[in-house]
């Protein structure tokens, strides 16, 4: 009954929180510079003059004060209908999530191959505390988290394309080219992923269960893996869903370098263009990803531990 109390809270918390996102969602994009009617205009080829303004601001709603055009597209907004792109003249909601399978392979793929490289990394640098293989994963991890993905991409992108011509330079959304901007992405995270799963792991090892494990005749490397790592995984759930939530939000660097056609790149492409429609709608929808994510890893940790108090 008590989680119950709990979770019930936490969905209660999440209602003004979507409402101040719809609110920043709709004043940013109104505030961002440019005439969308002008840009609309002109990217339709006609000539920007008072009738054709007239027209396309009463077309696209505009003609409205901006608390009734919030109020409009709120009431929309509420079952997923963002309108129609100024751009494409389709449904932003079919745009969107028709992009979306593409961020959301990138995204399962980049957060594994991390966390599959993280782990083993993770313990040998625990278990070897201090010396040389130690002191080599800890300036990798350091160098991974600092480098940045978009030069980390073109690097890959020059070496695989076009030097060993292994994929192409644009590969579209293909599966069997997914590995290389999952793996630009994976580098910075598996490095932060590395980096607090020895601190944990180390200062788990020094407790009296994991003392009393090798006691019992267990190895240095049993107790690690068996009783270790588990522990030490426990707060690097939240990094790694909140990171997960910022992969799905699209990664505009590495989705316009590789070509991979996910929302982050038609993002980018619709800030350009001053689709408003588009971006209002981009905005809420990331915004909701992450608080469901949150909202999810709070329950997920109130059953794994108990003893964490989510109030």
């Amino acid at each position: 009954m008590k989680k119950f109390k709990i979770i019930l809270k936490r969905l209660l918390q999440v209602i003004p929180m979507l409402i101040i996102v719809t609110i920043l969602a709709f004043a940013l994009s109104n505030m961002s510079s440019g005439d969308v009617t002008e840009i609309t205009i002109r990217s339709q080829g006609l000539e920007v003059n008072e009738k054709n303004i007239a027209i396309f601001k009463e077309e696209l709603g505009l003609n409205v004060p901006l608390h009734i055009q919030y109020i409009n597209w709120l009431k929309k907004a509420t079952v997923l209908d963002f309108g129609i792109s100024f751009q494409t003249k389709k449904p932003v909601s079919d745009e969107i999530l028709s992009r979306f399978p593409a961020t959301l392979k990138l995204a399962i793929a980049a957060t594994a191959i991390s966390i599959l490289f993280a782990i083993p990394i993770a313990l040998i640098s625990a278990r070897y505390k201090d010396l040389p293989i130690d002191h080599f994963f800890r300036i990798i991890s350091t160098a991974g988290a600092a480098m940045p993905d978009f030069w980390l991409g073109l690097i890959l992108l020059y070496l695989f394309a076009i030097k060993l011509d292994l994929v192409p330079v644009i590969s579209g959304s293909k599966l069997q080219y997914i590995f290389l901007p999952a793996f630009t992405l994976s580098v910075n995270y598996g490095a932060t992923y590395i980096r607090v799963l020895r601190s944990n792991l180390i200062e788990i090892n020094n407790y009296d269960f994991m003392k009393a494990a090798r006691a019992r005749g267990l190895s240095q490397n049993a107790t690690l893996m068996r009783h270790g790592l588990k522990n030490a995984m426990l707060p690097c759930i939240t990094l790694i869903g909140v990171n997960f939530g910022r992969l799905l939000a699209g990664q505009f660097a590495v989705e316009t370098i590789f070509s991979w056609n996910g929302i982050g790149k038609f993002a980018v492409d619709s800030i350009k263009l001053k689709d408003l429609p588009v971006i209002q709608g981009y905005i809420v929808i990331v915004a909701v990803t992450f608080i469901v994510i949150n909202l999810l890893l709070d329950i997920l940790y109130l059953y794994m531990d108990p003893k964490i108090q989510l109030e």
